[in-house]
């Protein structure tokens, strides 16, 4: 070893060069039980939150137009191209398909 004024003794070989054992990964808890809401991501919810949360995007996420219309030329057809009003997707959205079913669940139909 060697020795340099007031310092501790410097080891004589590089530390940098001993082997060292595999890192961990630490020890993670799993998530709480929730689920992914489309437009909220992943969220712990009560059921009753759960209902409250599916007649808002019910609320909000409607169609913007009949639910078939006919074209104005030849030959007349019955086209089914709506869209969501909130988020734009083609009806129905993921929202309002995942709103409906949990009030299919809840209930045993949607209001």
């Amino acid at each position: 070893m060697v020795t340099t004024g007031l310092r501790a003794p410097l080891p004589a070989v590089s530390t940098w060069d001993a082997p060292r054992p595999p890192l961990r990964l630490a020890e993670v808890p799993p998530p709480p039980p929730g689920e992914v809401i489309p437009g909220y991501g992943y969220v712990v919810i009560s059921p009753g939150e759960r209902l409250t949360i599916a007649g808002h995007l019910l609320a909000i996420h409607e169609p913007d137009g009949p639910a078939l219309q006919m074209r104005r030329s030849w030959p007349f057809l019955a086209v089914n191209d709506r869209a969501c009003e909130w988020c734009h997707n083609p009806w129905p959205c993921s929202a309002a398909s995942w709103a409906e079913q949990v009030q299919v669940d809840a209930f045993g139909w949607a209001l």
